[in-house]
């Protein structure tokens, strides 16, 4: 009796394993029902499949998803590698998916790209503060999972970091009132000339980040503002000489003054990030 029980759970153990192929071929059956979920915002599909996902707060949609590779690895689990477009079908992003099967079906874990935060200004703020390290298990700068959480954590910090620097740009980019030759038409209902404008600060500004406009007053009350258009960037600790042609001026106001104002907030905080020992020390 005892051969028997040995030989039949010798069988079990046997017909059970599956092999490397069949693994990797359910791992990847499982990771593009995933990404089809999240690309038809079944999300609640998508938790059963990846239960940690709801965790990740922001995510790309996987639109145009594919796999490209697929891997079995030394502790069991499987690694997934794709690509999805981000923006356009041109612009491909890489992506990583692993799983695991605990008992209970593979699953996947743990992804790294999925998370809009990944490559984010935030996520470059996080590793320059030492938040993210692949040293650190609660914060491993591989895992999505890790990544959702430290940035959500941080999230504030760098907000008033932003907003400071706005401040900061606001008051310190102003115009050389004597390098400044606009005048209002004859009529006063237009105004042209060449408006100076000097960036006293060590900030990169354009117009992907900041409005530049002109605002102008009548009798001390403000009537209009205009967009100065084809400002594309005032580098740091520069000067720009911008000519104005024709600009239309209904209200005939009689004064002006030039302001720069965030525009785009992820924009400008590129290069907050990118001069964040600076932008601290303001």
């Amino acid at each position: 009796m005892k051969n028997v029980f040995y030989l039949l759970t010798f069988l079990v153990v046997i017909t059970s394993c599956k092999s490397d192929e069949e693994k990797i071929n359910e791992a990847n059956i499982l990771v593009e029902k995933f990404a089809n979920e999240v690309a038809l915002q079944n999300f609640s599909a998508a938790n059963k499949l990846y239960p940690k996902f709801k965790i990740l707060d922001r995510f790309w949609s996987l639109n145009n998803f594919q796999i490209n590779n697929t891997t079995v690895e030394t502790d069991g689990s499987i690694c997934v590698y794709g690509t999805f477009s981000k923006y356009t079908i041109k612009n491909r992003e890489g992506i990583k998916f692993i799983l695991k099967d605990n008992g209970d079906g593979q699953k996947i874990i743990d992804s790294k790209g999925l998370s809009s935060y990944y490559n984010s200004p935030l996520f470059e703020y996080c590793k320059l503060k030492g938040f993210l390290s692949d040293n650190l298990e609660d914060c491993n700068i591989d895992s999505d999972i890790s990544i959702a959480k430290v940035c959500k954590e941080h999230l504030l910090d760098l907000q008033i970091l932003l907003i400071k620097c706005g401040r900061y740009v606001n008051e310190n980019v102003v115009m050389n009132k004597q390098l400044t030759t606009i005048q209002a038409g004859y009529f006063g209902d237009s105004y042209s000339g060449t408006i100076s404008i000097t960036n006293n600060t060590g900030f990169d500004l354009n117009n992907d980040s900041f409005d530049f406009n002109i605002y102008w007053f009548k009798n001390g009350v403000q009537t209009e503002a205009h967009k100065i258009e084809f400002l594309n960037e005032i580098n740091a600790y520069k000067t720009v000489n911008h000519q104005i042609h024709y600009g239309s001026l209904a209200s005939r106001a009689k004064t002006f003054r030039f302001g720069a104002t965030v525009k785009n907030q992820d924009s400008f905080a590129n290069e907050v990030v990118r001069k964040l020992d600076y932008a601290e020390s303001l």
